[in-house]
């Protein structure tokens, strides 16, 4: 097999070392982040000459964080913009070739019928379970993932369940991919270890950079105590649920000017309504006659 130089962080149920050296096409359904060159690049970058004897090239320093080499979405084809329907077509050809050897050994008739069921079903998953965030609540709200997304500003998501057990949710503004928040199960001698601390050492030695550490912060909207790594265009976040891992890649731009996408704030809905509010309000207490009659009569004294 001829390895391209992508290299490809880890899933589950897939050693980690290994998909370090696994092409970047190759089972697009493990693969959750790729590194190297640009997936539109078609010329090989013309190789720099070597510096002289005795001198070393200078490179400036990491800032925390800060990954050299950019990140890339995995499956192949996976990019940021993309509209539901275009991601859905992209897994239905992932699927029809998870599927192709289960129709190689199936029968003629009933196995036949069956395959085609699953198949279609699994195709279905990525539009049938989309929820928009309109104005009313959502089941999501009571869930870890609450503070991925505001009501009110066009933003959608979908999830399906991939190969390996990882479930992949995607989140959408009008409809335009920016989000892409996998959730992993850590376990003993797994990819990503037993627990967070390991996840992060083993994230730290393929990033080559030590991440942004944050705590828990929930006036901030930060519900777990999260890891962030960067490029130009992508940053991923290795969020803390305990026995989970959610690994978090995002559109660097649309992050950094999250409040021009969310202009609607969140309604609060213990909040009363303006119109009930100036109903109910209380009057203003009449002023006390007697009182004012005597300050009056103060001042006559006084003058």
């Amino acid at each position: 097999m001829k390895f391209k130089a992508f290299v490809t962080l880890a899933a589950v149920g897939v050693g980690l070392s290994s998909l370090l050296a696994e092409p970047a096409g190759a089972a697009p359904y493990t693969g959750l982040a790729r590194f190297g060159d640009d997936d539109n690049k078609s010329k090989k970058a013309k190789p720099k000459d070597k510096p002289k004897a005795g001198k070393k090239e200078k490179q400036a320093p990491v800032a925390a964080g800060e990954i050299r080499k950019r990140v890339a979405l995995a499956p192949k084809g996976l990019r940021f913009g993309m509209s539901l329907e275009s991601i859905a077509k992209l897994y239905d050809r992932i699927f029809d070739q998870e599927f192709l050897p289960l129709y190689k050994k199936a029968q003629p008739g009933m196995q036949m019928q069956t395959l085609d069921a699953e198949l279609a079903d699994k195709k279905a998953l990525l539009r049938r379970n989309e929820i928009k965030f309109g104005r009313l609540p959502t089941g999501e709200d009571q869930g870890p993932r609450k503070g991925e997304y505001s009501y009110n500003n066009g933003e959608s998501m979908s999830r399906v369940t991939l190969k390996t057990g990882t479930t992949r949710f995607v989140y959408l503004f009008s409809d335009e991919l920016w989000k892409v928040y996998d959730e992993h199960k850590l376990r003993a001698r797994g990819p990503l270890g037993a627990n967070y601390k390991e996840a992060l050492q083993i994230l730290t030695k393929k990033f080559g950079v030590n991440p942004v550490v944050s705590q828990a912060d929930f006036a901030k909207g930060r519900n777990f105590e999260e890891a962030a790594w960067k490029d130009a265009t992508t940053i991923i976040r290795a969020v803390n649920r305990g026995p989970v891992l959610a690994m978090v890649y995002v559109d660097r731009k649309v992050q950094e000017n999250i409040a021009s996408y969310r202009k609607h704030r969140a309604e609060d809905p213990h909040e009363m309504d303006k119109e009930v509010a100036a109903v109910t309000r209380k009057a203003d207490p009449e002023p006390d006659k007697k009182k004012e009659a005597a300050k009056k009569g103060d001042k006559k004294k006084k003058k």
